[in-house]
């Protein structure tokens, strides 16, 4: 895979970068002032890479940082990372499409994070496969609520029916009590009361008979709610189970975020402690809150699994199957075990085949005096010196078991050995000399701390040299140049040696802040040769390693208030360098000042003098796609103040030549003193050497507005004033859009053909007018 594209959040200055395109020839450099936010940028994509981040990284609203990259990777390599089986609908649709991922690092308020794959298309096909699997989650528990409301409802309906079947019930009890005190009555009743009181007797045995109707009705009415009831608890069972299951995985999940937070807060306890007590202390509460974190992920996974099956064989109870045909089904569709990737899932898989993120920086980069072996063994990143220690370990094949050779004499031996095997050939980086003969040598040896340092008496520690014919230094007694360059070998050397399929991307604050002018230029020659193996993203305030032709490699870097240090910062990709302050750009315009003053194309004749370097980026770009009769020079002062200066250089040596200039103030300014005093306001002998693009024009203002935004600006914008004055009312670089347009030019390939009817005629017109002065 390789690194295409990133985007910063919330990162120390930056708030947001947008997406911002890297260099398509794997070396991008970022340019800028002090403090503008290059090395943040570094450290964003080397803790995308390493997921850590500090305190110190945070802005002032506490906003989480987020870092994205987009990597690009086909269809089939996709494939070959994730299971297309297990991938929501339309992801690899997506893939094809787009041939590329996005991936996306994202900080929680404890410092831990996560990957995700990203891309608005991605994440739409994700969450359409969540809404799905929502809703049919929904469509199970809203059947298994149902079964419980239902089941809440007979309860009551039977409650109900048992209640009216009593009273009815202590109806019938009071009527037979009544009958019997009627029966007593007709007995004991005289002759002329007697049938009144049998009237009563036999109404009160017709209630009697009503009421024993009564009671079986609502006999029979509390049995069948009796029998619903039952009916409904055995499929009630199951959903109560499932929600009780619900339950209980809720508590497991509360209860792992605790203990996740708890291990997250020791182990950072842990790492800032100073002393060793510090660090025992630390590690036991580290090792408790370790243990607990386990069995909190254990008891997370148990309850999770059955909450999804105590769900599911609900489910399919009440849709009528058997228990044990349910329980059959879910052993073989396995309900507990997602089928399909989430988006960390197949960020986490994705990003363990992505390039691997290196930052060499002076502190854990650069070649120590010494570290302790303790250090190495235990990969104690935050010590001084660790990773060129390692680089150079590993160039030299040593690994952990080489340091428990029990003898010591012969563990001397084996280090006195490959002392003599590990030397460097300098002349293969950079041109500097270094010693008699170029060479220098690396050696180490293994010593033990005396007690002169009790806290670490008699334990071992490595120690480094670096020995030339002349004499033999620690690392920081040679130059901080060749320390560093020495450095950057190792990290080279050792990502050479390893056999990983995976690229390497190499960020690199400030290479040449430490060296001359030529090893800066040296270390660009090095870029150009690991290109092809190792992508580059370097930081730099030194012209020496800016090359003027491939400014596409450029981000401009810078703040949005430059006079305020404490505002967003803000990146222009190389399309948007014009939009970049003077300040920002300094490296570019030392450059090119520092090109004319080397230039070798001053002739005899046919010399053609321009205003500044901008005209020759336009003329020397339609130099190469028109055939002209007669070969021309082109001579770039480095402003138009400086025209007169050039002049005066070849008429002292009597070469010769003409001069091209726009027609705007400075222009007819600059003519008018040339005529004056060259030519003794002669208009003739003027106008064989001066030519002015005329009608109030600069060179732009020869490309037809349409080819101007086409090829010049690379937008689609209305212009309604001349090219020119677009340019100067926006305030964008006019060197800087001549330089993008003939590497435009370079990179496609362009012909004259493909520019329209008026940019031709216009540019024809000046080379014929040229030619006419040079014939």
């Amino acid at each position: 895979m390789r690194f295409l594209s990133f985007r910063i959040q919330n990162f120390r200055s930056i708030v947001d970068t947008g997406w911002i395109k890297l260099s398509p020839d794997n070396i991008t450099g970022l340019i800028g002032q002090n403090e503008s936010g290059k090395t943040s940028i570094l450290e964003a994509l080397n803790s995308f890479y390493e997921g850590s981040i500090s305190e110190d990284i945070l802005r002032s609203d506490l906003s989480m940082p987020r870092v994205s990259c987009i990597f690009g990777i086909s269809g089939r390599e996709f494939t070959e990372i994730l299971n297309e089986k297990l991938l929501p609908a339309g992801i690899l649709r997506c893939i094809k499409d787009q041939s590329n991922i996005t991936l996306d690092r994202i900080w929680d308020e404890d410092f831990s994070s996560r990957i995700e794959i990203g891309g608005d298309d991605i994440i739409q096909c994700f969450d359409e496969h969540y809404r799905k699997v929502e809703e049919r989650d929904e469509r199970i528990q809203s059947r298994i609520d149902k079964i419980l409301v239902q089941k809440k409802k007979a309860n009551d309906n039977l409650q109900l029916a048992n209640q009216e079947k009593e009273k009815v019930s202590d109806e019938l009890e009071l009527l037979k009590e009544n009958i019997g005190d009627l029966q007593r009555m007709v007995r004991s009743s005289p002759a002329e009361s007697k049938g009144k009181m049998e009237k009563k007797l036999k109404s009160a045995r017709n209630n009697l008979d009503k009421t024993r109707e009564r009671l079986e009705a609502k006999r029979r009415i509390a049995d069948e709610q009796h029998k619903t009831v039952r009916e409904i608890e055995d499929q009630a069972r199951y959903a109560e189970q499932s929600n009780e299951a619900r339950m209980n995985f809720a508590k497991a999940e509360q209860e792992l975020e605790e203990a996740f937070h708890n291990l997250a807060e020791n182990q950072r306890i842990f790492e800032l402690a100073d002393s060793e007590k510090e660090k025992r202390a630390a590690r036991i509460q580290l090792d408790l809150c370790n243990d607990r974190h386990v069995k909190a992920v254990r008891e997370y996974e148990r309850c999770r699994e059955e909450a999804i099956v105590r769900r599911v064989l609900a489910y399919k109870i009440l849709q009528g199957k058997e228990l044990s045909m349910a329980e059959r089904e879910i052993k073989q569709e396995k309900p507990q075990v997602d089928r399909y990737y989430s988006r960390v899932d197949a960020g986490n898989e994705l990003f363990k085949f992505i390039p691997e993120f290196v930052l060499f920086e002076d502190f854990s980069s650069l070649l120590p005096n010494r570290i302790d072996l303790d250090d190495i063994l235990s990969q104690n990143r935050n010590v001084e010196g660790y990773k060129a220690a390692n680089n150079f370990l590993k160039i030299s094949g040593l690994d952990s078991d080489f340091f428990k050779q029990i003898s010591s004499r012969i563990l001397k031996q084996k280090i006195e050995k490959l002392n003599n095997e590990i030397t460097i050939n300098f002349q293969d980086y950079w041109r500097q000399k270094i010693g008699q003969q170029n060479k220098i040598s690396l050696n180490f040896e293994l010593e033990h701390y005396d007690h002169s340092q009790p806290d670490k008496s008699g334990y071992p520690y490595i120690e480094f040299w670096i020995r030339d014919q002349q004499e033999r230094l620690y690392p920081k007694q040679r130059s901080r140049g060749v320390r560093w360059f020495l450095s950057f070998y190792l990290e080279l050397k050792a990502a050479a040696m390893e056999k990983k399929s995976r690229n390497k991307v190499l960020l690199i604050d400030e290479p040449g802040l430490s060296l001359h002018a030529r090893a800066q230029e040296d270390v660009l020659k090095v870029f150009e040769n690991i290109k092809e193996k190792i992508q580059i993203i370097y930081t730099t305030h030194s012209p020496h390693l800016i090359d003027l032709d491939k400014l596409y490699r450029l981000l401009a870097v810078q703040r949005a208030a430059e006079d305020y240090e404490r505002s967003e910062t803000m990146v222009f990709d190389a399309k948007s360098l014009t939009s970049a302050s003077t300040d920002t750009l300094s490296p570019i315009y030392t450059l090119m000042g520092s090109r004319l003053t080397e230039q070798q194309f001053i002739q005899q004749k046919n010399n053609v003098i321009l205003e500044d370097i901008t005209a020759y980026y336009y003329l020397s770009a339609f130099l190469r796609m028109i055939k002209l009769s007669k070969e021309m020079y082109l001579l770039p002062a480095t402003d138009v103040s400086n025209v007169g200066n050039l002049v005066n250089l070849l008429l002292g040596w009597g070469l010769e030549f003409i001069v091209v200039t726009d027609d705007d103030s400075e222009g007819k300014k600059l003519s008018k003193e040339l005529k004056l005093n060259l030519f003794g306001n002669d208009d003739q002998k003027a106008d064989e050497k001066l030519i002015s693009i005329g009608n109030d024009n600069c060179l732009e203002d020869l490309f037809s507005t349409i080819d101007f935004k086409k090829f010049i600006l690379h937008q689609r914008i209305g212009i309604p004033e001349s090219n020119s004055e677009f340019i100067k009312i926006n305030g964008y670089s006019r060197s800087i859009l001549a330089a993008n347009f003939m590497q435009t030019c370079r990179d496609a390939k362009l012909k004259f053909s493909d520019f329209d009817d008026e940019t031709q005629d216009n540019f024809e017109s000046l080379f014929r007018e040229i030619q006419k002065r040079l014939d």
